[in-house]
């Protein structure tokens, strides 16, 4: 980062208004001691911020972030600070902001917070949930929660340690609260319209999907900046090691509704990658960079430009069943268009299909194909039925403290999916790099 952007950082920090007034210099409406008290760890992601886009019920309005340094953790106040100020239902979040390279024993060290929120550079977020789960706390962490096969060991025996404790670890799987996914989940079940999935070979699978994303994007009108490091694999995570964990797991929860699916369960049978080439004034326009490469990131570039390992595909057999998953990252898309996604899943009496291009709109819609000659028939999801993005993070939220809370139940079937999920993936990525 060069001294420019450094420098405006931290000048928006000191610019940022005293609404964000510390958890000391707050006013407790009662005396009562809420059931949850969040830490935020290392903010680096705006997803981190969303989990507190609404006031949380039986939550403490005291918000504690522990980071390494106040840089960092800019664009999180800012957000925070932005739902606060809001006129429509405005939080009332206070948050306390504890920095230093000692910042992660401090929060080992905390006696009043229960549930540390993770998202952020995807390579300390194993360790950080580790953490968590070794000093009493629950957590609710952004994906990917493992970016390679040292990653998974770490994290399957995180996993171990927090049954033994007591503790939920959950990752925010929001894909599950989208209304056309729900829509999926409900017709691949009904044996009347759709049957039962097919096994599928591994040229014509029975469950294929492909979606393709954009480093450079506009967000509301405004440029997603993203942090010099989200181009570093080693760091973000290969293409197939992030946005297929949210794939995988669509997967397992519309075919297998309600089912453990264990590491016996799944055969990979192939994986494969390629590097999305980034020019350096690219890298500049995305990051806000001075358009100079960070030295990590040396190893990476070929001729100038930057090699990074986004794309790829994975080939796996889960419970007998053919699955093929495609993850594609351009660096930005044509004008007028968006990112895509497209999704079949082969049934005895039909094939169900999810489109989102240019010939929906860049919206997601879902079609069932059935018949004889075979119809192509739209299955109709109402606009004002879809709940937007950013409120799948509150109803996920909620449901997680709820089940804290004893009041819904925790899926058997929760952890052993989503290891067995990180499991395919670093698997996948070991493959790819072997060149198998």
């Amino acid at each position: 980062m060069s001294l420019h952007s450094l420098t405006a950082k931290l000048l928006a920090i000191a610019a940022i208004p005293s609404v964000l007034m510390s958890c000391k210099e707050k006013v407790r409406e009662d005396d009562a001691k809420p059931d949850f008290s969040f830490a935020v760890i290392a903010p680096a992601h705006f997803h981190a911020s969303l989990v507190q886009k609404d006031m949380i019920s039986d939550a403490d309005t005291c918000v504690r972030v522990f980071a390494p340094d106040s840089a960092g953790i800019t664009t999180y106040l800012d957000f925070i600070n932005t739902y606060n100020t809001r006129e429509n239902n405005p939080t009332r979040w206070h948050i306390l902001t504890i920095t230093g390279n000692d910042f992660l024993d401090r929060f080992a060290a905390d006696t009043t917070t229960n549930i540390a929120v993770i998202a952020g550079n995807n390579r300390d977020k194993t360790r950080y949930i580790a953490a968590a789960v070794s000093a009493g706390k629950n957590v609710l962490a952004d994906k990917p929660l493992a970016i390679n096969g040292p990653d998974y060991i770490l994290l399957d025996k995180t996993m171990a340690m927090a049954t033994e404790k007591g503790l939920q670890v959950r990752e925010l799987m929001t894909e599950r609260y989208d209304t056309v996914n729900i829509a999926v989940r409900h017709i691949l079940s009904d044996t009347t319209r759709f049957g039962t999935l097919i096994p599928g070979t591994p040229s014509d699978p029975a469950i294929y999907m492909k979606s393709t994303h954009h480093f450079y994007k506009n967000v509301s009108g405004t440029a997603l900046i993203r942090p010099e490091w989200y181009y570093d694999v080693a760091q973000q995570g290969e293409g197939i090691a992030d946005v297929t964990t949210h794939l995988i797991d669509l997967i397992m929860w519309q075919a297998f509704p309600d089912t453990a699916i264990t590491r016996e369960d799944v055969e990979v049978t192939a994986a494969s990658h390629y590097p999305t080439v980034i020019t350096p004034r690219q890298f500049s326009l995305s990051t806000g960079a001075d358009g100079v490469f960070p030295k990590y990131l040396k190893p990476a570039i070929r001729n100038g430009n930057l090699e990074v390992y986004a794309n790829g595909t994975i080939e796996f057999r889960l419970k007998g069943i053919n699955v093929r998953i495609d993850v594609k990252w351009d660096f930005e898309a044509p004008e007028g268009s968006g990112d895509t996604f497209t999704a079949y899943y082969h049934g005895t009496k039909g094939t169900l299909e999810v489109v989102q291009d240019a010939s929906t709109g860049f919206v997601k819609n879902i079609f069932l194909i059935s018949g004889e000659p075979a119809c192509r028939i739209p299955i109709d999801i109402p606009a004002e039925e879809r709940l937007g993005h950013e409120e799948h993070f509150s109803r996920l939220t909620s449901d997680f403290l709820h089940q804290l809370q004893g009041e819904k139940e925790v899926p058997s079937w929760e952890n052993s999916n989503m290891l067995t999920k990180y499991f395919i993936t670093a698997k996948a990525v070991e493959m790819s790099k072997q060149g198998k």
